[in-house]
Order: C-alpha cells, then sequence, then structure tokens
C-alpha cells in the first residue's frame, strides 16, 4: 500500500514538472520577443540606478555657482545665439558646453567664445567616441565638471533656445516652496498641449502655473533635486531626443510634485526640433 502511494505521488510531482516545463517552452516560444525586452529594461534599469548612484555619492553641499549646461552637435549657427543670450542675461553664470561629436565649426565658434567669456567651460568628444547625439549623455559629462563646482542650481538649454530675460533669481525664488523640484522655462502651444496646467499659486509675489509633466528644453533644477534625483539618466531607451524630462516628470509624478513653468526661453525662429525632425 505504501509503495503504491509513493508511486502516485512521484507520478503527480513528475507531472507537475513536465507540465510546467512545456508550459515554460511554450511561453518561451509564444513571447521571446517581450521576454527580451523585458530583460533588457531590467539590466537597463539597474545600470541607470547604478549611475545615478556613483554620481549623486559625490555630490557636495551647495555653493554659490549657478551652471548652465547647452548640449550641441553641428549646429554651430544656432549654438552661438543661443550661448550669446544666456550670457547677456545671466553672465554671471558658470556655462558648459558639451560638444559630443561635431564635424562642422562648433569647435572653433566654441574656442571663440570662450576667449570672449561667453562660455566658461567646454567638454569635446570627436564623432567616432559618441555614436549617436545623446543629450542625456552630454548632461552626465558636464555633471562631472558641474559637481566639483558645488551648484546650487544646474540649468539646462537647448542649443536651438534664446533666452529672453534674466531667470535664475526668479526660478530660486520659485523652488523655494516646497512642492515646487523643477522649473520649465519655455512654453509655446505645443507645450501648452503636452503638459498642461493643473493648478496655479501665489508665492514669492508671483502668480506660478505648476504641472506633473514638463517639456524638456530648458529647465532648472535646484540644488535640492540635484541632490535627490541625481542626473537623468543616458541609457535608458537610448535615442537622439534623450529622456531628461520624462526622467524628471516620473521622480515628480512619484513623490507627489510639481514642475513651475516661467516663460523665459524662446525657440529660434525656422528651427526644426531634433525631436521633430527625427520623426518625420
Amino acid at each position: 500500500m505504501l509503495t503504491a502511494v509513493l508511486i502516485a505521488v512521484l507520478v503527480a510531482i513528475a507531472v507537475v514538472i513536465g507540465t510546467s516545463v512545456l508550459l515554460f517552452l511554450k511561453v518561451q516560444r509564444s513571447h521571446w520577443r517581450t521576454l527580451d525586452a523585458m530583460q533588457r529594461w531590467v539590466v537597463g534599469s539597474l545600470s541607470s540606478i547604478e549611475t545615478r548612484l556613483r554620481f549623486q555619492s559625490g555630490l557636495q553641499s551647495p555653493g554659490d555657482v549657478d551652471v548652465i549646461v547647452v548640449v550641441t552637435r553641428d549646429r554651430n549657427a544656432l549654438l552661438e545665439p543661443c550661448l550669446r543670450s544666456i550670457h547677456r542675461h545671466e553672465p554671471s553664470a558658470h556655462v558648459i558646453v558639451v560638444d559630443v561629436g561635431s564635424t562642422d565649426e562648433t569647435a572653433n565658434v566654441l574656442q571663440r567664445l570662450v576667449r570672449e567669456r561667453v562660455v566658461s567651460t567646454t567638454i569635446h568628444h570627436g564623432p567616432e567616441t559618441v555614436p549617436q547625439w545623446q543629450k542625456g549623455y552630454g548632461i552626465h559629462e558636464a555633471w562631472r565638471v558641474a559637481s566639483m563646482l558645488h551648484p546650487r542650481s544646474i540649468t539646462v538649454v537647448d542649443d536651438d533656445m534664446v533666452v529672453r530675460e534674466p531667470f535664475l533669481a526668479a526660478c530660486a525664488a520659485v523652488c523655494e516652496h516646497a512642492d515646487i523640484r523643477v522649473v520649465a522655462l519655455h512654453r509655446d502651444s505645443t507645450q501648452e498641449k503636452n503638459h498642461p496646467v493643473a493648478k496655479t499659486l501665489e508665492h514669492a509675489g508671483m502668480r506660478i502655473e505648476l504641472g506633473a509633466t514638463f517639456n524638456g528644453a530648458a529647465f532648472y533644477l535646484p540644488w535640492t533635486t540635484l541632490n535627490a534625483w541625481g542626473p537623468p539618466p543616458f541609457n535608458e531607451g537610448k535615442r537622439e531626443s534623450g529622456v531628461e524630462d520624462w526622467y524628471y516628470s516620473r521622480a515628480l509624478e512619484h513623490e507627489g510634485k510639481q514642475a513651475a513653468f516661467l516663460h523665459c526661453v524662446d525657440e529660434q525662429e525656422n528651427v526644426t526640433s531634433l525631436r521633430d525632425a527625427a520623426q518625420v
């Protein structure tokens, strides 16, 4: 009797194991692409976390330096007006330009602007070292330099933008509000549609519009945000348009915080953004 029971148990176990193996093989065959995508996502996420931890671990207490970062490639005709507008309205800022592999006259333009003290620091990569334009990668490169300056803020401005008025003092005042972690500086009809205003409030003598997401064309990060969330990952969904705005937007949503909208930066005339160009 005992022998029969043992045999029955072993048979049941064998059936369960066999069924599980067959089911796994079927799922693997049917959903191999999905599993592969999940694996890439897990590996990429872990790598992004590790990257952010490395950068955040070296971040010191804030000083009195405001850093403005511009990432560029092969757009020197747009870059110079952008940088001159920054210098005109925020001459005390430390401007870092990251050239991710230009083959045009960008290097010569930057050398001249450094001599004129329009640009503070430049970082250059050969075209063979950066296989595709990566704004997030450029921000990471600038972060390495900025972290040694003990910045109280970092502002990222696309090279096809122009600053139309001073903004650093207003951004600092806005971010004194506990719920505001990012200030988006570019607003037009497209951005109003894609990143609508969720609510408004009165703060620091200003009427401020707030939203849950924002556009990455130009944005300001105070030290509290830099320290808490670090730089955006550049290996998460690699593409030319980057993911920096969505990284911070997800962080805002996760912590129940807000982005403030101040329209201080405009897109240059007759310009097709890199993101729009990639979709043509």
